[in-house]
This record gives C-alpha cells, structure tokens and sequence, in this order.
C-alpha cells in the first residue's frame, strides 16, 4: 500500500547520510543505549520513515552507481561507484540503529500483548539485518543489540546463522511475523505511516520480503514447500498498489534527496550505458523518457528517438563529448511532478512478480513462469504510472516477450526485467547481479578501483576495527587474513 506522509512530528536519533556534494564517507558517535522509557508511537513512526529515508538515500548516491542505473561523470564523485573499496558506514550505522529500535519495539509490544506492533518490529527488524548481511556478508547479529546487558564487543555471525537463527533469524522471524498476523486478523497500532494498521497491508510486506530472502537462499536451501505455502495462503502483493513504498516529505531534512539537491550535483549523474543499451533493445520509450531527459545534443521539440537520449560508461572524468550525448535524470526529480518516481522503496509487487516468475521457472512453487513475468512488467509499469496499455505494448517487442526457450534464456529477461523495476531501490539489481550473474554488469576495465572486478561485499567499518577488535580480526582471518571486498558469503558461494 502506497501512503502519503504529510506531516511527521519526531526526532531521530540518528540519521547519517552520504551527502551528494562530497565523495567522502562520512561517520559519527552514537551512543547506541540510550533509549529510554521509549513511547511506542514515537518508536514506530521514527524505524519506519528511517529505513525507507536511509534505504532512498543512499540508493541516490550510491547504490544506482552499485547496481549501474547511474554514472557519475566526474572523479570527484564517482570513486565508490567505480567500485573502489569503502566501508559504506553511513548506511552500517543507521541500519543497526534500525534494528535496535525495532528490538525496543518488539520487547515493548510483549509486554503490551500487541501482536500487530509485534510483527511490524520483526519485519523491519528483519529488513534492517537482510541489508547488512547482503551488503557486508558475516556480521555481529545475535550478540549485536545487547548493549544494554553490557555487550559492546559482539561476535561476528555467519550469513547462514543471519538468515535461519531459529530465534532471530530473518527467515523465522518474518515467519512468525506473518503467523501472528493471521492468528489476530485485526489490531491497532499508533505510528503506522505504513499501512494504519492494516493487517493484510503488512501480512503482503511480509511475505513479499519472505519471498525475496527464501529465493536468495535457494541454492543452500530447499525453499520450495514454505514458497508454496505463501502462494497458496495467498497473503501476497495483488497490484502495485500494495508495494512497500513511503512517499517522503517534500522538505529537508527527510525529502528524497534529489528535491534539495545541489544543481551541480544532480547535473553530473548520468544514465549508465548498460541501462540506455536494455532501454534501447527493448524499445522501453515509456521509461526511459520517464527517467530520463533528452540529451545536450537535441533540439528542443525534437520528436522522440533513442539517438536524443544516451548512457556513460564507467568513466574517471567524461570528455565534453560524451556528457553532450548522455541523459541526466529529468526534471521531475528535481520539482517532483512526478511523485511516482520519488518514493522510498523496499519491495515492489513488480519485484515480488519476478520472484514467483523464477520460482515457477524453477520448479519451486507452481504456476506459469510467463504469467508471473507479464505481471511484473504490467506492474513496473504501473508503479511509476505508466498504463497497462503501455505495458501490454511493450510485452510484444521481440526482446521483451517471455523466452521460454531455455531456463537459461528465461532467467535472464526475468532478471533483467527486475533489475529495471528495481530503479532507485537500494542495491537490488548489484544484490542480484552477484546472485545469479544477470544483467551483465560492466567491470568498468582500467578506471575500476577494486583490481577491475564487481565487490562482493563492502568492507567492515573503520569502528569495527577500533572498537571491536577481537571478533574483527577473528572474522577477517577467514579473509586469509587480510579484509577484502571479493570475499563470498554463504549464499553467494
């Protein structure tokens, strides 16, 4: 369910973010215990618009570099997304900041029998730690939230424990999040920007997000009985209506970020090449003019061609010539004419679709690969509103038609159609690349700062080796010894 957040009255504890007018990294002190006597109402609405405003954030700056939506042209910007080795903290802090707040909501709805506040705090709790361990692999987990039992050093956990911890896990407890949810139909919370207090509206997050981390498991895990279960519960997205998007304030300090941006800093982000490229070969007119504006080269009132819009490579600083033929984002990030565009995300129904699609594909649950694909399309279109129409059209070019003749085949259109319903969500489409190769992301050659390969993973921040020592050089001894951005995770393996 899409709501409107027209006014929040709170106070963050922290909100860290990577300013778009620098290329530093940046850090701060939190004192990660001092929460008290917290107000419930105040607790929810604060975890809820800081994981969606972080999440908007740093896919801004960052992750459409990461996922290749989005090429700086300039070397003062564009170091991390030629993926040179950093630590991401500004997204490490306030993701565990996330998941404290959330463990306080938790323990609080217990104590108040509130089986609604209950589930919300293991789903975003769930979401908090599904990014950090995708993002960085092994991470303290279990012992992480224990600040207050006087744990300030806690071990480092294995991704496999992140996902399957019966008692903390991500898997279970979205599990138990949705059983709670079915076994109490109806509840009231106060604070729910979300969804105010729809059962169903959350029960669909929930199993979206199940979906999403039992398909990222798969190659470790049977998943298929619990996939099919929640197809056959039917407590999923129906329509992009039901997408876990926020719209944000129109107004600093908690806008999507493009709004307030600096002129100079939203005029050297460019289309990358690979996304104009998928655009062009799928004749996508829809979207890219919905993202996209002409390039330098076109006249005004020139009728549409793909030749007026263009993508950057991977670059250290763009030649006149090609920032001249490549396509900034258009002028509805900036005035927000479009509000469809400037939404936090988590998960899509679009996104949700494409799962199924592969776990059809797959032979994970049953159904027809091709009807869940042609669902997805309809609904990227849909969540950026764009007419079904429109979509039904674009579902008949000879690129974008279901190819069922390979699994091979069939998994990259789905991928790839996912990868382009993903746009300005968190790192999804890099997240994915490294899960099932697809698309085929550009090294970027001799201007990669990482050895010319794509990371794996970022790498621990600079806290973590001062503060916690020990389990750091403990975690990074299965490293070989020295900390790298090329080091595997159990799923990824």
């Amino acid at each position: 369910m899409k709501k409107t957040l027209h006014k929040i009255v709170f106070s963050i504890i922290s909100i860290i973010f990577f300013s778009s007018c620098s290329k530093e990294l940046q850090t701060i002190n939190i004192n990660p215990n001092n929460l008290e006597k917290p107000d419930a109402t105040t607790l929810l609405s604060n975890t809820i618009v800081s994981l969606f405003y972080n999440n908007a954030n740093i896919v801004w700056t960052l992750g459409n570099g990461y996922n290749q939506y989005m090429t700086y042209s300039q070397s003062y910007y564009d170091q991390p997304t030629r993926y040179q080795p950093i630590t991401n903290e500004p997204y490490w802090i306030p993701l565990y900041e996330t998941a404290r707040d959330a463990n306080t909501l938790y323990n609080l709805a217990v104590t108040q029998n509130n089986t609604l506040l209950q589930a919300s705090a293991l789903t975003l709790r769930s979401y908090a730690f599904a990014q950090l361990t995708e993002l960085w692999g092994d991470i303290p987990f279990k012992q992480a939230l224990q600040g207050a039992n006087g744990v300030y050093t806690p071990v480092y956990d294995n991704q496999q424990t992140v996902y399957l911890d019966a008692a903390q896990g991500i898997i279970p407890s979205l599990r138990r999040a949705d059983s709670l949810l079915k076994a109490n139909p109806s509840g009231l919370i106060s604070g729910d920007v979300l969804y105010n207090s729809n059962v169903m509206s959350w029960r669909r997050f929930i199993n979206a997000l199940r979906l999403r981390y039992l398909l990222r498991i798969s190659s470790k895990v049977n998943v298929s009985a619990e996939m099919q279960a929640i197809v056959n519960d039917g407590a999923i997205m129906q329509n992009a209506s039901q997408s876990a998007t926020l719209t944000l304030p129109t107004v600093t300090p908690y806008n999507f970020v493009s709004l307030t941006e600096r002129t100079g800093d939203f005029q050297v982000k460019y289309m990358n090449q690979l996304l104009y490229n998928t655009f062009v070969n799928t004749a996508d007119t829809a979207r890219i003019t919905s993202y996209f504006s002409v390039n330098a080269n076109t006249p005004a009132g020139a009728a549409f061609s793909f030749s007026n819009y263009g993508g950057l490579p991977i670059v250290v600083d763009a030649t006149n010539t090609q920032t001249a033929q490549a396509s900034n984002f258009n002028k509805s990030f900036t005035s927000g004419s479009n509000p469809n565009l400037i939404k936090a995300r988590i998960i899509s129904f679009a996104e949700q679709q494409f799962i199924l699609s592969e776990a059809a594909l797959k032979g994970f649950i049953a159904g027809s690969a091709q009807t869940y694909y042609n669902s997805g399309v309809l609904g990227a279109y849909a969540e950026i509103g764009l007419d079904a129409n429109t979509a039904n059209n674009y579902l008949l070019h000879a690129n974008v038609a279901f190819d069922n003749s390979s699994l091979n085949n069939s998994l990259q259109q789905i991928i790839t159609q996912k990868w382009m319903a993903n746009i300005n969500n968190g790192f999804e489409g890099w997240i994915e690349y490294r899960r099932t190769g697809f698309p085929a992301l550009n090294a970027g050659g001799s201007v990669n700062l990482n050895n010319g390969v794509i990371p794996s993973r970022f790498l621990y921040p600079t806290s973590e080796k001062n503060i916690n020592a020990k389990n750091y050089n403990a975690e990074i001894q299965l490293m070989g010894g020295t900390e790298i951005t090329t080091y595997k995770a159990w799923w990824e393996k």
